[in-house]
């Protein structure tokens, strides 16, 4: 006479039929695996990218400043940054004394090169009605610019009065390119990118240089402390 079957008995030789099953499985897998190893794509299977013109769609064309060829001294230009003893300048590991001298020979080089430019220098911890006080004595301004420091920074504060900088100059200078430098040490291949002097000529040796509208440190002496 047999016993019965249990239903304990049932579910653990089905689990061991399963457990049975999948390692045949896994074995073959593997088996497959090594006498055909997978296909590696090779490097030259993988598509290329490639920059596209400026411009290229007529359709977004009129919403880009396209660049305008100019005389020497004609454009005038606002560019604005962080003062060099101001603490976020310190605290980035910038060395103040160096920030402040290629500020200063950038500016020269500026206006040595063409262009009238003003340069105006604060902290978050001010006013941006500054720029409305800087730029109402200049009938025309022709572009803005925003210098390294106050984009590539963590400090928050600085994010947003950089993003409240760009709305105010889009709004002030409309017509005008809000430009960028590329460089922390230079502004002039961005100025050159957009008001390209007329023929190449070179206003320095021409003795045409543009105009130093301004070199404006705006700090209180309790924040921007030279040590």
């Amino acid at each position: 006479m047999h016993r019965p079957i249990l239903p304990s008995q049932a579910n653990f030789a089905i689990i061991m039929v399963n457990i049975f099953l999948a390692m045949v499985l896994l074995a073959t897998v593997m088996a497959i695996n090594i006498g055909h190893p997978p296909t590696i794509p090779q490097r030259n299977t993988i598509p290329q990218t490639t920059l596209s013109p400026r411009a290229a769609d007529s359709s977004i064309d009129r919403y880009l400043f396209r660049p305008r060829p100019v005389q020497c001294g004609e454009v005038n230009l606002l560019l604005v940054g962080i003062p060099p003893y101001h603490p976020i300048v310190k605290s980035a590991g910038f060395d103040p004394k160096m920030i402040e001298a290629i500020l200063a020979n950038d500016t020269n080089l500026l206006v040595a090169s063409g262009y009238n430019v003003r340069m105006v220098l604060f902290g978050p911890e001010q006013p941006l009605s500054i720029l409305e006080e800087q730029m109402a004595d200049v009938d025309c301004w022709e572009g803005t610019g925003v210098g390294f420091g106050e984009r590539g920074t963590t400090d928050e504060a600085l994010t947003a009065r950089f993003e409240d900088t760009i709305q105010y100059f889009k709004k002030k200078v409309p017509d005008g390119p809000i430009m960028f430098n590329s460089s922390p040490t230079t502004f002039l291949p961005t100025l050159q990118r957009h008001f390209p002097i007329e023929g190449g000529r070179d206003c320095a040796k021409e003795g045409r240089p543009g105009k130093l509208l301004g070199f404006r440190v705006i700090c209180d002496d309790s924040v921007c402390k030279k040590d």
